[in-house]
Protein backbone atom coordinates (compact mmCIF):
# COMPACT_ATOMS: atom_id res chain seq x y z
CA UNK A 1 0.00 0.00 0.00
CA UNK A 2 1.45 3.55 -0.70
CA UNK A 3 1.60 6.60 1.55
CA UNK A 4 -1.41 8.34 -0.53
CA UNK A 5 -3.63 4.85 -0.10
CA UNK A 6 -2.61 5.12 3.57
CA UNK A 7 -3.51 8.46 4.12
CA UNK A 8 -6.69 8.21 2.01
CA UNK A 9 -7.90 5.45 4.63
CA UNK A 10 -6.65 7.54 7.48
CA UNK A 11 -8.50 10.35 6.03
CA UNK A 12 -11.61 8.31 5.72
CA UNK A 13 -11.34 6.53 9.28
CA UNK A 14 -9.88 9.68 11.07
CA UNK A 15 -11.59 12.86 9.77
CA UNK A 16 -14.52 11.57 7.76
CA UNK A 17 -16.92 11.24 11.12
CA UNK A 18 -16.15 14.26 13.27
CA UNK A 19 -18.60 16.40 14.45
CA UNK A 20 -18.27 19.71 11.50
CA UNK A 21 -17.68 22.14 14.27
CA UNK A 22 -14.27 20.17 15.06
CA UNK A 23 -13.15 20.79 11.43
CA UNK A 24 -11.16 22.95 9.86
CA UNK A 25 -11.96 25.03 6.51
CA UNK A 26 -9.95 22.69 4.49
CA UNK A 27 -10.96 19.79 6.61
CA UNK A 28 -14.74 20.46 6.03
CA UNK A 29 -14.45 21.17 2.56
CA UNK A 30 -12.69 17.29 2.29
CA UNK A 31 -15.86 15.84 4.08
CA UNK A 32 -18.30 17.82 2.09
CA UNK A 33 -17.36 16.28 -0.86
CA UNK A 34 -16.78 13.19 0.91
CA UNK A 35 -20.17 12.49 1.97
CA UNK A 36 -21.64 14.03 -0.90
CA UNK A 37 -19.86 11.71 -3.65
CA UNK A 38 -20.52 8.95 -1.47
CA UNK A 39 -24.41 9.39 -1.24
CA UNK A 40 -24.37 10.51 -5.18
CA UNK A 41 -22.75 6.44 -5.41
CA UNK A 42 -25.77 5.33 -3.25
CA UNK A 43 -29.13 7.28 -4.64
CA UNK A 44 -27.86 10.35 -6.64
CA UNK A 45 -29.12 13.65 -5.60
CA UNK A 46 -32.65 13.01 -4.63
CA UNK A 47 -30.93 10.51 -1.84
CA UNK A 48 -28.35 12.90 -0.67
CA UNK A 49 -31.09 15.44 0.00
CA UNK A 50 -33.16 13.19 1.94
CA UNK A 51 -30.12 11.79 3.89
CA UNK A 52 -28.48 15.21 4.30
CA UNK A 53 -31.48 17.81 4.14
CA UNK A 54 -29.42 20.35 6.86
CA UNK A 55 -26.47 20.93 4.35
CA UNK A 56 -25.77 24.64 3.28
CA UNK A 57 -26.05 24.63 -0.12
CA UNK A 58 -23.78 27.41 -0.40
CA UNK A 59 -20.66 25.84 1.40
CA UNK A 60 -20.88 22.57 -0.79
CA UNK A 61 -20.66 24.16 -3.91
CA UNK A 62 -17.50 26.01 -2.85
CA UNK A 63 -16.29 22.64 -1.48
CA UNK A 64 -17.34 21.03 -5.20
CA UNK A 65 -15.65 24.02 -7.03
CA UNK A 66 -12.35 24.05 -4.32
CA UNK A 67 -11.77 20.04 -4.28
CA UNK A 68 -12.86 18.99 -8.35
CA UNK A 69 -14.29 21.97 -10.73
CA UNK A 70 -16.39 24.87 -11.68
CA UNK A 71 -18.64 22.15 -14.46
CA UNK A 72 -19.13 20.09 -10.77
CA UNK A 73 -19.99 22.68 -8.53
CA UNK A 74 -22.68 23.94 -11.44
CA UNK A 75 -24.16 20.63 -11.94
CA UNK A 76 -24.49 20.48 -8.19
CA UNK A 77 -26.26 23.87 -8.21
CA UNK A 78 -28.59 23.10 -11.36
CA UNK A 79 -29.30 20.13 -8.90
CA UNK A 80 -30.23 21.76 -6.13
CA UNK A 81 -32.85 24.47 -8.37
CA UNK A 82 -33.90 22.52 -11.02
CA UNK A 83 -33.26 18.81 -10.70
CA UNK A 84 -36.92 17.65 -9.04
CA UNK A 85 -37.95 18.94 -12.67
CA UNK A 86 -36.75 15.92 -13.96
CA UNK A 87 -36.02 13.57 -10.94
CA UNK A 88 -32.56 14.65 -11.06
CA UNK A 89 -32.13 12.52 -14.11
CA UNK A 90 -30.08 14.73 -16.20
CA UNK A 91 -27.68 16.38 -13.45
CA UNK A 92 -27.38 12.98 -11.46
CA UNK A 93 -26.26 11.72 -15.10
CA UNK A 94 -23.84 14.39 -15.87
CA UNK A 95 -22.35 13.71 -11.82
CA UNK A 96 -21.54 9.84 -13.05
CA UNK A 97 -20.24 10.91 -16.53
CA UNK A 98 -17.73 13.47 -14.72
CA UNK A 99 -13.60 12.57 -15.82
CA UNK A 100 -12.00 12.77 -13.16
CA UNK A 101 -14.58 11.72 -10.59
CA UNK A 102 -14.95 13.30 -7.08
CA UNK A 103 -13.81 10.70 -5.75
CA UNK A 104 -10.20 10.92 -8.07
CA UNK A 105 -10.34 14.76 -7.27
CA UNK A 106 -10.68 14.03 -3.66
CA UNK A 107 -7.84 11.71 -3.20
CA UNK A 108 -5.89 13.87 -5.02
CA UNK A 109 -6.86 17.14 -2.73
CA UNK A 110 -6.64 14.90 0.70
CA UNK A 111 -2.77 13.85 -0.76
CA UNK A 112 -1.95 17.84 -1.83
CA UNK A 113 -2.79 19.19 1.36
CA UNK A 114 -1.86 16.13 3.51
CA UNK A 115 -0.08 18.50 6.10
CA UNK A 116 -3.32 20.73 6.86
CA UNK A 117 -5.89 17.65 6.47
CA UNK A 118 -4.06 15.79 9.24
CA UNK A 119 -3.13 18.48 11.97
Amino acid sequence: MTEKDTLWNRFIEEICDRDAETLSPIQKKAVLCFWYDAEMQNGGHSGYRDCYPETNPDELEDALFTVANKDMADNYRRAITDGEEDDFEETDNAYYDFEPSLCDCLEEFVWENRNVIFD
